[in-house]
C-alpha cells in the first residue's frame, strides 16, 4: 500500500526547479517539495500546503501550470501514524514561481536548506532511483514548451 502524495514541480523565472533539503536526509541530497496527503485534504489543497509548510511560499506568488494525469509510485519503506507504506504515490503538479528568494522562508526542523537547479543538473541532486526519469516524464507533461537546459 502506498501514502497518496504531491509533488510540487516549480520553476523560476530561469526554468530552474526548487529542490529542498530535508533534515531526514544527507546535505548533498535534495528532493521535490511535497508530501503527504492530509485525511479530509483534496490534492490541490495539499500541494499548496505542503509548499507552504517547506518553503514558506505563499499561493499568490504560484502560477498553476498543471497537473500531472498519472501519479507515480516512489518506493521506499515508510510508516506514518503507525501504519506501514510500500512508498508513495505521487501526483505531480506544476507552478512557475512568480515572486523572489527572499519570500522562501524554510520550515526549521524540516528543511535544511533549498536550491534551484537547471533540469540539466537534477540527477545531482535527487536522491531516490528512477527519480530523474519518473520526474522528467511528469516535467515533459506538465511543462511541454519548457525549454531544456
Amino acid at each position: 500500500m502506498y501514502r497518496k502524495g504531491v509533488s510540487a514541480l516549480i520553476i523560476n523565472k530561469n526554468q530552474e526547479f526548487l529542490l529542498v533539503n530535508l533534515a531526514s536526509f544527507k546535505e548533498e541530497f535534495f528532493a521535490i517539495p511535497g508530501g503527504g496527503i492530509e485525511e479530509g485534504e483534496n490534492l490541490e489543497g495539499a500541494v499548496y500546503r505542503e509548499i507552504q509548510e517547506e518553503v514558506g511560499i505563499e499561493k499568490k506568488s504560484l502560477e498553476l501550470i498543471g497537473k500531472s494525469n498519472i501519479p507515480i509510485n516512489i518506493i521506499f519503506k515508510l510508516i506514518y501514524k503507525g501504519k506501514k507504506y510500500s512508498g508513495s504515490e505521487r501526483n505531480f503538479f506544476g507552478f512557475r514561481f512568480l515572486g523572489n528568494d527572499t519570500e522562501i522562508k524554510l520550515h526549521t526542523g524540516e528543511v535544511r536548506a533549498y536550491k534551484w537547479v537547471p533540469f540539466a543538473r537534477l540527477n545531482d541532486y535527487l536522491l531516490f532511483k528512477n527519480q530523474l526519469k519518473e520526474t522528467s516524464e511528469k516535467i515533459m507533461e506538465i511543462f511541454p514548451n519548457l525549454i531544456i537546459k
